[in-house]
C-alpha cells in the first residue's frame, strides 16, 4: 500500500497570482499621491486611493498562502480529503472517475465524478461554486495550480490508491 500524499501550497503557485494586485495597487497609490501633488480634487483622489488599497490587500491576501506550510489535501487507501473545500473524506467507493482538465501548460483543476452528491461541506465550499449550479452536480472539482505537486502525479496517486477509479483525458 502506498504511503499518504500530503499536498501543500506551492510558494510560487501563490506569489505569482499576488503580483498583478500588487502591481496594480501600487499604480494606483502612485496616481493617488500624484493627484495629491497637483491639487486634484478631494473625491477623486479619494476614489483612487481606496481602488489601491483595495487591490494591495488583495495582492497581499492572495500572497499570504505562500508562507501558509500547512496539508492542504491528502490523498490515502481510504479516499481524499482537501482543507480547501469542507475538509471531508470523499471515499474511493464514492468515486466514478477523476479528469485532469487542463488550463494551457499545466492542469489547473482535477475534477472528480462521484456516485452521488458531494456532502454539504464540499458542495457549497467557495471551490465548488459549480457544484450549486444545475449542472456537474456530482462533480468535486480540486483546483491545483496552487499546491506544489503536478497534476499527473496526483493522478497516479489515484490510479495507486484506487485502480478500479476512471482516469478520463
Amino acid at each position: 500500500m502506498p504511503a499518504p500524499l500530503e499536498i501543500r501550497n506551492s510558494v510560487l503557485g501563490k506569489i505569482f497570482p499576488a503580483i498583478g494586485p500588487l502591481l496594480i495597487g501600487a499604480i494606483f497609490g502612485f496616481g493617488a499621491l500624484q493627484g495629491l501633488a497637483s491639487g486634484a480634487g478631494g473625491g477623486a483622489v479619494l476614489w483612487i486611493a481606496l481602488l489601491a488599497i483595495g487591490c494591495l490587500a488583495l495582492g497581499f491576501y492572495i500572497a499570504r498562502g505562500a508562507f501558509d506550510t500547512s496539508v492542504k489535501v491528502v490523498l490515502n487507501s481510504q479516499g481524499f480529503r482537501d482543507a480547501r473545500a469542507g475538509d471531508v473524506l470523499v471515499p474511493w467507493s464514492k468515486v466514478l472517475s477523476v479528469r485532469l482538465a487542463s488550463g494551457g501548460k499545466g492542469a489547473a483543476m482535477l475534477n472528480f465524478e462521484l456516485t452521488e452528491e458531494p456532502p454539504d461541506a464540499i458542495r457549497y465550499s467557495a471551490a465548488n461554486a459549480f457544484g450549486i449550479m444545475p449542472f456537474g452536480r456530482n462533480t468535486v472539482h480540486m483546483e491545483i495550480s496552487s499546491l506544489d505537486v503536478r497534476g499527473e502525479d496526483m493522478v497516479d496517486a489515484v490510479k495507486a490508491f484506487a485502480p478500479y477509479v476512471e482516469v478520463r483525458r
